[in-house]
């Protein structure tokens, strides 16, 4: 008996090798070292100070890098193990654990918010949002749901436009990273955002938002734990996520990225304004989490996984499926819309994307992002920490991947 176990892990062995190969020989190599060289050229052009990246392909590790520096001004360099601010990268997380509840019976996707936010009921929409917070309004002509909330179309903003009313909400809602800003805990941050009106009425237009705030809340609220707790134990801990959360160890900060950005004098270098590793007390649902390229290509996994991870069931399958639809119709566009916390592309037709319809993906404010793509079970990351945002990494990244899998 001894022996047969023997000849099995073996073979089991043999399999994992031979997928494993299969999924390299799935890419040119060549061209997956040109998006290496690309990169080394923007930090020899102090466009940035480094970048991780990670592609994976059939659950293998098919690219690996990491080039430059977690900080320029020490010149420490970047190493695969980094942690890095993943900004609104927390939102696809907060969506998940939503979901687990409404699997569970215990919320519904057409559920009313106030049930659990009380203070939503009395919101009004603007009708002049350079009037600012305090602008006129008029009366919603519709509830909120949750499902608004999931897809961004409950009509509140994210404080990051050019109005007037935007400008107003990002000044008391975050500081310049989206940290906390004189807001001791979530509830203080969400009833600020109370006090403001939406954008637009609910269910007629997609609109960034600070949604996933509202649903971390409920998460909360819901499950009587504080949202690290419940993060922990049904997210990050069954996925194997260690390197995950709203606060780091001593050990863990040493390895975080730091920020970087454009100065007054169109210098590039180490941000003034550092994100705490410790001490974070406002658990958000837009931002908020640190995390690894590793940790969060195994949560993006669970996802191609249709919802397993190391033997037990995060999501149903049929949750899986429910949040890469696209459910937002033609708000964004013909070819990309959004499901249940990210972006999906769903024709590429009417999109110059090399990728395929059925991508979904999001990033972070900071420079990190991530895709998957269920047809050709890829999953790729590029994480940096450089402001401002912008979409020329993610857009290279994308065409690297697509340029190098071999048809």
């Amino acid at each position: 008996m001894k022996h047969h176990i023997t000849l099995l892990a073996l073979f089991a062995l043999f399999l994992t090798n031979v997928i494993a190969q299969d999924a390299k020989l799935a890419f040119s190599q060549e061209k997956l070292a040109d998006f290496d060289s690309y990169i080394a050229q923007e930090i020899n052009k102090n466009n940035i100070a480094g970048a991780e990246v990670l592609i994976l392909k059939d659950n293998t590790p098919v690219w690996h890098s990491a080039s430059g520096y977690k900080n320029l001004a020490t010149k420490a360099p970047l190493s695969k193990n980094s942690i890095y601010y993943i900004q609104s990268m927390t939102k696809p997380i907060i969506s998940t654990a939503i979901m687990q509840l409404v699997e569970q019976g215990r919320i519904g996707l057409d559920e009313l918010v106030e049930k659990y936010i009380p203070e939503v009921a009395h919101l009004r929409v603007t009708t002049d949002p350079e009037k600012g917070i305090d602008g006129p309004t008029i009366e919603r002509k519709s509830n909120i749901t949750l499902k608004h909330l999931l897809t961004h179309t409950a009509g509140f903003s994210h404080g990051l436009g050019e109005t007037a009313l935007d400008k107003e909400l990002f000044a008391g809602m975050y500081n310049e990273t989206l940290n906390y800003k004189g807001h001791e805990n979530l509830e203080s941050r969400i009833a600020f955002l109370m006090g403001a009106p939406l954008i637009g009425q609910p269910g007629e237009q997609w609109f960034y938002s600070a949604s996933p705030d509202l649903l971390a809340l409920i998460l909360q609220r819901v499950t009587k734990q504080t949202i690290p707790a419940y993060l922990k134990e049904h997210i990050f801990t069954p996925i194997g996520m260690t390197d995950t959360g709203y606060n780091l160890s001593d050990e863990q900060a040493k390895r975080v990225m730091q920020l970087h950005t454009i100065n007054d004098n169109e210098v590039f270098e180490l941000s003034e304004l550092q994100v705490p590793t410790s001490g974070n007390t406002v658990y958000g649902g837009t931002h908020g989490l640190f995390s690894t390229a590793v940790d969060y290509a195994k949560f993006c996994q669970m996802f191609l996984d249709k919802g397993m991870a190391n033997g037990r069931q995060i999501l149903a399958p049929e949750t899986v499926a429910l949040m890469q639809e696209n459910h937002v119709g033609a708000f964004l566009g013909e070819a990309r819309g959004f499901g249940l916390g990210f972006g999906v592309l769903y024709d590429t037709k009417n999109d110059p994307s090399p990728a395929q319809s059925g991508q979904f993906y999001w990033g972070g404010y900071f420079r990190t992002h991530f895709f998957i793509d269920p047809t050709e079970n890829i999953i790729a990351l590029f994480m940096s920490q450089k402001l401002p945002y912008g979409e020329d990494y993610n857009i290279a990244l994308n065409r690297a991947v697509y340029g190098a899998l071999k048809k």
